[in-house]
């Protein structure tokens, strides 16, 4: 997705996560960017996955974040790969613990730009 298409804003971090996909596979993940709609996941593991496929993914922060997510594009590199993916399903815990974690996001970000 063009980034000026975007209705989120996406904020650069740096989680621990894990993907699993409907096949059963898993395979650890580094958030890397996230918004409410959506985030960037990067892994140094070797993916057979394809746009479109349903994937599994957890979010680890102060509580586990989950749901359910469709690749929107991939990107294999020698050494990584990346994922854009979009949630499509999730409840309304983990919902209200994304929410938080990109408040707590943008509150960080702000003291950057207007230091006391």
């Amino acid at each position: 997705m063009d980034a000026d298409k975007r209705y989120y804003t996406r904020y650069k971090i740096r989680l621990e996560g894990r993907v699993a996909t409907e096949k059963g596979g898993t395979f650890p993940v580094e958030i890397v960017d996230i918004s409410a709609e959506g985030a960037r996941l990067k892994t140094d593991s070797q993916v057979l996955l394809n746009k479109g496929d349903i994937i599994n993914v957890l979010i680890k922060w102060k509580s586990s974040i989950k749901g359910k997510a469709e690749i929107r594009w991939i990107k294999n590199e020698k050494s990584h790969t990346e994922l854009g993916v979009m949630f499509i399903e999730m409840d309304m815990p983990n919902r209200e613990a994304l929410a938080s974690l990109i408040s707590e996001i943008a509150l960080s970000n702000l003291n950057k730009i207007y230091p006391r």
